[in-house]
């Protein structure tokens, strides 16, 4: 321990001699730095000084050389005036010797003083005696107090205090933490403290007197040292003066943490966020049975058969066979619960005449309708053709069925798309599903604006005041508009100042009015397909398509096919919709297998089925003109540039098609004839 100790002050007496070097160092560096300032501010002082002296010499000079031109008789004086104008005439700046050549004075100086001179004397007269000397001028005001003077050179370090006994008593046992007094007045700084727990060692000691010869060990012949007893504490040294302030020492060591703090109180609520992005679709659960309306969710998977199968294709005509025995096992069998009317064949034997059907069940009764004029119901029908045999009943339907409700205005134009051009991208997006829209016929509110709806549902409808703005690298929209319900689909449409779109769950088209942020009114469409596996397109999650042309709002929908009679998968259902409040103006059911076509758009009042939109090369195949309620013929190729076509509608107001084909959105312009 004595020898760990001995080590440990040497240590720590080298340190503090090289702080007091330093120390000193830095002392007789600043005194050298202040004595050159001192002695630099002295000379510039003697500079000053001198400068000064010599103006003030320079005009005492030249006054006593006016004066002796005074004093001069006339012909001298105008004599050495003639040379003195000649000389400033040649150069004002030049200097002027005056008398015997011993002196000079500025030709400007002295052309200022006899312009003056003359000025309050223009006749001389005799030269007079000299004057008593004038009356000291009145006392100057106080100047203003100088500024602060340089500072001076530290003083010199005090006399180190007498040292100490240097008798070094043993370490005390670590003492119990104390409690935490109270806070204490700030007092003056004192010296910096050795790091550790350990008190500062004190000087050496005297060294102590040769001891005692030690015991020789008769085995190995070595001296063995015997440690004597320990002596008594000696009297403490007198305290010396106190010395200079340290240097700031290192930090020391981190103190205990301290107990934890008490529980603070439950903080406020947070705002709640904005709702977040609608999920992807999940996998596809089996259809439960019918329950109360719930929450909009996303369509689920394709459910269990349903009682009524489609008719299958009509095969060719076979031998003729027996009678055929329609029992109930064979009902069962192939799930035939109705008898179908096939199509007429040609003429063949009598059959045997099947047993009567089951009675079918009662349709679900219907919503009760608005007061309307006469319904008026056109068939196209085919020629009879030959008497066939006795067979099944099925009622063919329509090629084309027209329901008209009121009379609508004619079209504003009568022309048919003979060309669509390439896809010219606008602006890319991190989304494969969404829509975007433009007012064809827009409002204060919506001119020239541009708007995006992003997947297949949401609340949220994001506004870009400017077709830059909407096509920029950024991206950034300026305003945006959160429905109070939910939006589904792609084929939602802005016009005239309001967005359309299905209401998520519902069999219904929604009004939402874009000034005043609020749901302004909906249409019902009972028994509408609005939710499950089968959508409005083979290809789509849309169960209603919202179109816009020039003569207005139209709606794209489908009926359920076990509530609707005429409702099969090979009719699709047009309807004109008056727009301020939602409501049918006419109505078209046009027979087409919507299964082979993957979207479709209204133009100048014709309907336009595009065939595939996730091929690259496609086809519009099949147009109908709901104006003359005839088929138009024609095959348009369409480009599906990055074969994921998810929206597609058109734009009156310069006769394009939009869609969102990927994460990108483009569009493409048409050529009418």
């Amino acid at each position: 321990m004595t020898s760990t100790s001995s080590g440990n002050y040497h240590e720590t007496s080298r340190t503090w001699t090289h702080i007091k070097v330093l120390y000193i160092l830095n002392i007789v560096l600043a005194a050298v730095v202040l004595a050159l300032f001192v002695v630099c501010f002295m000379m510039l002082l003697d500079v000053q000084r001198s400068h000064n002296n010599e103006v003030k010499l320079r005009k005492d000079r030249e006054n006593q050389i006016l004066n002796s031109i005074v004093e001069n008789n006339t012909g001298k004086a105008s004599s050495q005036r003639a040379e003195i104008s000649t000389s400033i005439d040649e150069n004002p700046e030049s200097m002027i010797v005056v008398g015997d050549g011993s002196l000079k004075i500025n030709a400007a100086t002295l052309t200022r003083f006899c312009a003056s001179l003359h000025s309050h004397c223009p006749l001389r007269g005799p030269t007079g005696l000299q004057g008593a000397p004038g009356k000291p001028g009145p006392k100057g005001t106080k100047g203003s107090q100088g500024g602060v003077g340089a500072v001076g050179p530290k003083g010199t370090p005090g006399e180190p205090g007498k040292t100490g006994l240097s008798v070094k008593g043993e370490p005390g046992n670590k003492g119990q933490k104390g409690k935490t007094g109270l806070p204490g007045h700030d007092g003056v700084d004192g010296l910096t403290g050795l790091k550790g727990d350990k008190g500062q060692p004190g000087l050496p000691g005297l060294k102590g007197a040769k001891g005692d010869p030690g015991i020789v060990n008769n085995f190995t012949s070595e001296q063995v040292v015997v440690k004597g007893e320990k002596g008594e504490p000696g009297l403490p040294g007198l305290s010396g003066k106190t010395g200079m302030t340290g240097l700031s020492g290192s930090p020391g060591l981190p103190g205990p943490s301290g107990s934890p703090g008490e529980k603070g109180s439950k903080g406020d609520n947070g705002i709640i966020g904005p709702p977040g992005l609608p999920g992807e679709p999940g996998d596809m659960g089996l259809q439960g049975p019918i329950g109360l309306p719930g929450v909009n969710g996303i369509p689920g998977s394709d459910g269990l058969p349903g009682a009524t199968g489609l008719s299958g294709l009509i095969g060719q005509k076979g031998e003729k066979g027996d009678a055929p025995i329609l029992t109930a096992e064979t009902l069962l069998k192939y799930n035939i619960t109705q008898f179908l009317k096939g199509p007429i064949g040609a003429k063949g034997e009598p059959g045997v005449v099947g047993p009567p059907g089951d009675t079918g069940r009662r349709g679900k009764r219907g919503l009760k309708g608005e007061p309307g004029d006469a319904i008026q119901c056109e068939c196209l029908i085919g020629p009879p053709g030959e008497k066939g045999d006795p067979g099944v009943c099925q009622r063919s339907p329509p090629t084309f069925l027209l329901y008209q409700n009121t009379t609508i205005p004619e079209r504003k134009e009568d022309l048919t798309i003979k060309t669509i051009g390439k896809p010219v991208l606008l602006r890319t997006t991190d989304i494969d599903w969404g829509s975007w829209m433009v007012d064809s016929d827009p409002t204060p509110t919506t001119k020239d604006k541009y708007y995006l709806t992003y997947h297949f549902t949401g609340r949220s409808i994001y506004e870009f005041a400017s077709k830059d703005q909407f096509s920029s690298k950024t991206g950034n929209y300026s305003k945006v508009y959160n429905i109070q319900d939910q939006f589904y689909g792609t084929g939602g449409a802005i016009y005239r100042g309001a967005f359309y779109y299905q209401s998520a769950g519902l069999d219904a088209i929604a009004r939402y009015d874009l000034d005043s942020r609020s749901k302004t009114t909906q249409l019902k469409i009972a028994s509408s397909l609005h939710r499950g596996s089968e959508t409005l397109f083979g290809t789509s999650y849309n169960y209603y398509d919202l179109a816009v042309d020039e003569n207005g709002l139209w709606a794209l929908y489908a009926y359920k096919p076990d509530i609707i009679e005429p409702a099969l998968p090979n009719t699709l259902m047009v309807s004109k919709l008056e727009p301020n409040y939602v409501e049918i103006e006419k109505t078209w059911n046009v027979t087409v297998s919507r299964a082979d076509y993957s979207n479709a758009f209204i133009a100048q009042g014709i309907l336009y089925l595009l065939e595939s939109g996730t091929e690259l090369n496609s086809q519009i195949s099949f147009a109908y003109d709901l104006y003359s309620n005839s088929e138009v013929d024609l095959s348009l190729p369409f480009t599906n540039a990055f074969r994921n076509n998810r929206m597609l509608s058109y734009r009156p107001d310069n006769k394009a098609i939009m869609a969102w084909d990927g994460k990108n959105i483009v569009v493409q312009p048409i050529l009418s004839e």
